[in-house]
Formats: structure tokens, sequence, C-alpha cells
């Protein structure tokens, strides 16, 4: 039993929770790690290849954006580009073109001229919710033609000081999507 707790308390410590407990997550990195490994092993064989958008999180309640969605997003472009997933950087354009104000902006009126204007196929959405001492962060692919959802997957994130300092900050910044 103690060889059992040690190896518990070693691979927690090593951030490696998803082992013991599928579904978690020991940092930010190794939620988007998860998500992006789900993302992609989810993707059919019809979508390998295509270009997608990352939206930014946003808390589930609001759907208010903030610096954690941020940083998550940023994450999870380069997690996902690690899966070898063709994954469409908007800030390369000269201005911000796709504004967060109100939340899930991509799945609102304006998700066809989204498409259309970055020749995507499929956008990952995410929204997080705060519940106690952890994160619930959940994800799905969604086909940008017609709605369907291609993969999904919820991660629970333990919060950690650095992470509630992210939840707390909302955006001082000018906040667009990517």
């Amino acid at each position: 039993m103690r060889i059992w707790l040690m190896l518990a308390a070693a691979c927690i410590l090593s951030g490696c929770t998803y082992i013991i407990l599928p579904g978690r997550a020991g940092s930010l990195e190794g939620c988007a790690d998860r998500i992006a490994e789900c993302m992609a092993g989810g993707l059919e064989d019809s979508y390998k290849g295509i270009s997608l958008l990352v939206g930014t999180p946003v808390e589930a309640v609001s759907f208010a954006p903030g610096d954690f969605g941020l940083a998550l997003q940023e994450l999870l472009i380069g997690a996902l580009a690690e899966e070898k997933v063709n994954v469409l950087d908007v800030q390369l354009r000269p201005e911000p073109y796709i504004t967060c104000q109100d939340g899930l902006m991509v799945l609102s009126r304006d998700a066809d001229s989204i498409r259309k204007g970055f020749r995507a196929e499929v956008v990952i959405v995410s929204m997080y919710l705060v519940r106690g001492n952890e994160v619930v962060i959940t994800s799905r692919a969604v086909d940008f033609t017609n709605s369907d959802v291609i993969a999904s997957t919820t991660v629970v994130l333990t919060t950690t000081g650095g992470i509630r300092h992210l939840l707390r900050s909302r955006g001082q910044a000018a906040v667009y999507e990517k």
C-alpha cells in the first residue's frame, strides 16, 4: 500500500495526474495537452488535414473572456500543432478580426463570415466553470458547415495560485479571439 501512495505522489508531483485520474490535469499545460490529444484523436478521417480555428475559452455562466481563457488558448494552439493539427493563427492578420465581446462569437450569426474569411472548416470552442478548488473545462470540435460536434472532451484542473490569479484577471488588455 505504501508503494502505491508513493507512486501516486510521484505522479501528481510530476504532472501525470491523468494516469491515475482520467480527465484530470495537474497544470494548465497538461490541460491543453489533454484537450489537444482528444481533439486530434477525435477528428474523423474526413477531417484529417483540414484547417481549424481555436476560439478563446470563456467562462461558462457569463461567456466572459479572461486571462485564463487567453492563456489556455495559446497553450492549446501549441499543443494542437504538436499533434500535427493544421491550426490557423488569426494573430498573423494585421488587425484583430474576431471579437470576443459576446463570448462564443464563433457560434453566433457571424460564424459563416468567420469560416469564409479564414477558410476554416472546424472550430474548437471551450468553456470553463470554476467549481470549488477545480476548473472544469469542456472543449468541442465543431464543423462550421453543419454545426456537428466532431469531438468533445472534459478536463478537470485543480486550481493553484497561478490559476486563481488568471481566473481573477478579466482581461485588462484588449481581448480578441484567434
